[in-house]
C-alpha cells in the first residue's frame, strides 16, 4: 500500500540523464508525484500548505437520465452532473482534485443503466479518470484521481458480478455492451470491513494512498455492516461484514507508520440533516441513520467522512473518539448533486489544518448545468438506444385507466394491482406495500414494459417473511401512529375495516384473510419489499418478520403479473379496505 519510489516512476532515459542533470530529474519526479494532469510545468513546491479538493458523489444508482427535481427545480442526470464536476475540477486554486464515490454507484438503477448491467454508470465515471488510473484495484497509482467504496447495492447480483464490474469482462451475458468487451472500472475501489469468511482478509484493498501537491492522503472504505439484511443471502455468500468503525480503526496505525496523517473515510452509512447553502456550519445536528454513532468511535486521526446510504443532505462537524471534529458530508442521491470538499494540508506535518464543504445541487436550469456535457450526453444516448427495444416491449392491454386515485378508505386500483403482483411473485398468504411506492398510472390501451417501470421505478426487492396474526393487525394500526407515516399501506390477500373515529391503536375493527377471520395466534406468510422490511416509513412491525426470503425486483414482479392476467386487464377497487365513520 506504500507509494512507489520516485525513481520507479521516471522513464529509463531520464534516469540516464540524471547523471548529467540531477536537479532536472528531481524536479520532474516532483511533478509526477504532485498529481498535475495538464498545463504548464509548475514551479517547485514553495507554499507551506497544499489545497486539495474532493468531489464526492454518493448513491448514484445508475441515474443517467434527466427528469428529476430538487427544490422544485430540474436537477441531475449524467450530462448535467458531468458539467458541474468538470467545471469544479478546473476552477479554483486547488493543487489537485480527487473524485470520491462512497458506495451505491450502481444497483436499483433505472433501465438505461440497469438493463445493461450498470455498465453505463461505470463507464460514465471512467470518463473522469486521469491518465494515472488503471482498471481494477491492483497496484493503483498514487496520482490516480478516482477512489470509491462499496455500498450494499453493489452486492445485488453477487460477488462474481461485483468483481466483474470492477475488473472487466463480459461474462456469460448476451446483453448489448456499449464497450465490448466491458473494460472494467478505472475507479480504485477500497473496503476495509468486507472480508472473506474463510480467512478474514478484505475482499478489496482496505485503503489507498493519493499524492496531491507533494502530500499524501489516505482513503479508507467501509460498507454498511447491515448489507446482509438488505440483500438475498446468496448475494453475500462467503463474505462477512464487520463493524465499520473497528475495521477503519484497524488500519490507522499502518497508515501512520507510512508517514501519512491526512485520513479520509468513504463510509456507506449516513444520517440526515436540514439542508442549507454555503460552507459547513458549526454545531450542526445529524439525526437518524448510523453515521453519528460510527463517527463517534473513529480513531482521533480521522479527519473527513464522506457518507452515503440514507440519500439525505449532510454537511456537519461531528466529533470522533478523541473529541476532534470530523467533517461529514452527504449529497442527496441519484446524481442530484455532490459534496465539494476543500482541505488545506500542512506540507511539513502532512496534517489537515482546515476542512470545509459545500453541498452543490446539480441544477439543470443554471450554469454550468445549462450546457450538458457532450461526452456524457453521447453515452446516455447510446444507452437509451440500446435499451429501447426492451422498454417498448408490449406486456398487456389495459381495459380502462388504472390509477393511484384513492377512495375515502385509502384504496386504489393501482395499489391493488401492485400488491397482488408482489404477493403472486412470492406465493404468500397476504401482501403489504406502501402507496408511496407507486409513481405513475396506467392509461387505457397498450401497456409497455416502460409503462410498468414508471409505476415502480425505485427497483425495490420483493421478499417474504412470516408474521403472526397479532403482528399483522399491529402493522395495520401503525398507519395512524405518531408521527404519522407519510404513506398508507396497500394490501393483498386480506380485507380489513377500520373506524376512523376510534383512537390510534384501536382503529382496526375486523380483518379477514381470504374470507376467514384473522387468527391472532396463527403465523402467516407475508410478501413485502425491502424498504418495509427495514421498518421504512415507521412501519417497524415488519422488522419483526421471521424466515425472510428474497424474490424479484418489484417491477419484474409487476411485469410478470400483468402479463399473466386475462387480457385486456380490468382492475377496479374491490373493497378490500373499508372505512366507517
Amino acid at each position: 500500500m506504500t507509494p512507489g519510489s520516485w525513481r520507479d516512476r521516471i522513464p529509463i532515459n531520464l534516469q540516464i540523464l540524471s547523471g548529467f542533470c540531477v536537479l532536472c530529474v528531481l524536479i520532474l519526479a516532483t511533478i509526477l508525484l504532485s498529481g498535475y494532469l495538464t498545463g504548464p510545468v509548475p514551479a517547485p513546491h514553495t507554499n507551506a500548505t497544499v489545497h486539495v479538493k474532493i468531489l464526492a458523489i454518493n448513491d448514484f444508482h445508475g441515474h443517467m437520465s434527466p427528469g428529476q427535481t430538487l427544490n422544485n427545480r430540474p436537477v441531475g442526470g449524467a450530462p448535467v452532473l458531468a458539467s458541474y464536476l468538470k467545471s469544479a475540477m478546473v476552477s479554483g486554486n486547488a493543487d489537485g482534485t480527487i473524485i470520491a464515490l462512497p458506495g451505491d454507484v450502481v444497483g436499483s438503477s433505472p433501465p438505461v443503466s440497469g438493463l445493461l448491467l450498470d455498465e453505463p454508470a461505470m463507464l460514465f465515471f471512467n470518463s473522469f479518470a486521469n491518465q494515472y488510473c488503471s482498471i481494477g484495484s491492483n497496484s493503483p497509482d498514487v496520482s490516480c484521481n478516482m477512489v470509491a467504496t462499496l455500498g450494499n447495492q453493489e452486492f445485488n447480483n453477487g460477488i462474481p458480478e461485483l468483481m466483474r464490474k470492477i475488473n472487466g469482462g463480459d461474462g456469460t451475458t448476451n446483453i448489448t455492451h456499449l464497450v465490448d468487451p466491458y473494460p472494467g472500472t478505472k475507479t480504485d475501489y477500497v473496503c476495509a470491513n468486507v472480508v472473506w469468511t474463510a480467512n478474514n482478509t478484505p475482499i478489496l484493498p482496505p485503503y489507498t494512498l493519493r499524492n496531491v501537491g507533494g502530500v499524501t492522503i489516505a482513503f479508507i472504505g467501509a460498507d454498511t455492516m447491515t448489507t446482509p439484511n438488505l440483500t438475498n443471502a446468496a448475494n453475500v455468500e462467503g463474505v462477512t461484514f464487520l463493524d465499520e468503525a473497528d475495521s477503519i480503526n484497524r488500519y490507522i496505525p499502518e497508515i501512520q507508520q507510512q508517514g501519512v496523517h491526512a485520513i479520509v473515510v468513504l463510509l456507506h452509512e449516513g444520517g440526515n440533516q436540514t439542508p442549507y447553502d454555503g460552507p459547513t456550519q458549526m454545531n450542526g445536528t445529524v439525526n437518524g441513520g448510523r453515521v453519528a454513532g460510527i463517527v463517534s468511535r473513529l480513531d482521533p486521526a480521522v479527519d473527513v467522512v464522506l457518507s452515503a446510504h440514507t440519500h439525505e443532505f449532510t454537511n456537519a462537524y461531528l466529533n470522533n473518539s478523541g473529541g476532534k471534529p470530523v467533517l461529514v458530508t452527504q449529497a442527496y442521491m441519484y446524481s442530484r448533486g455532490y459534496a465539494d470538499i476543500d482541505l488545506t494540508i500542512d506540507r511539513a506535518t502532512g496534517e489537515i489544518v482546515e476542512k470545509s464543504a459545500q453541498i452543490i445541487p446539480a441544477y439543470a436550469d443554471q450554469a454550468p448545468g445549462t450546457s450538458p456535457d457532450p461526452a456524457a450526453t453521447a453515452l446516455l444516448t447510446e444507452a437509451q438506444n440500446a435499451v429501447a427495444p426492451v422498454e417498448n416491449r408490449t406486456i398487456g392491454v389495459a381495459a380502462q385507466n388504472i390509477t393511484r386515485d384513492e377512495n375515502s378508505a385509502g384504496e386504489s386500483a393501482m395499489g391493488d394491482l401492485v400488491a397482488d403482483g408482489e404477493r403472486a411473485a412470492m406465493k404468500t398468504d397476504v401482501g403489504f406495500e406502501t402507496s408511496g411506492d407507486i409513481f405513475a398510472d396506467l392509461s387505457q390501451g397498450t401497456i409497455t414494459w416502460n409503462d410498468l417501470y414508471d409505476v415502480q421505478p425505485a427497483a425495490g426487492t420483493v421478499m417474504s417473511m412470516t408474521l403472526s396474526g397479532v403482528q399483522i393487525r399491529q402493522a395495520l394500526e401503525q398507519q395512524w401512529q405518531e408521527p404519522l407515516p407519510p404513506d398508507n399501506l396497500i394490501v393483498s390477500g386480506l380485507a380489513y375495516t377500520y373506524d376512523a373515529a376510534q383512537p390510534a391503536g384501536s382503529k382496526v375493527t375486523a380483518v379477514t384473510i381470504h374470507g376467514v377471520p384473522l387468527n391472532p395466534n396463527t403465523n402467516y406468510t407475508v410478501s413485502t419489499v425491502g424498504f418495509l422490511a427495514m421498518g421504512g416509513d415507521g412501519y417497524t412491525t415488519f422488522e419483526e418478520g421471521q424466515t425472510m426470503t428474497y424474490g424479484p425486483v418489484d417491477v419484474d414482479a409487476l411485469v410478470s403479473y400483468v402479463g399473466s392476467l386475462p387480457q385486456p386487464v380490468n382492475v377496479t377497487v374491490d373493497g378490500r379496505i373499508r372505512r366507517i365513520n
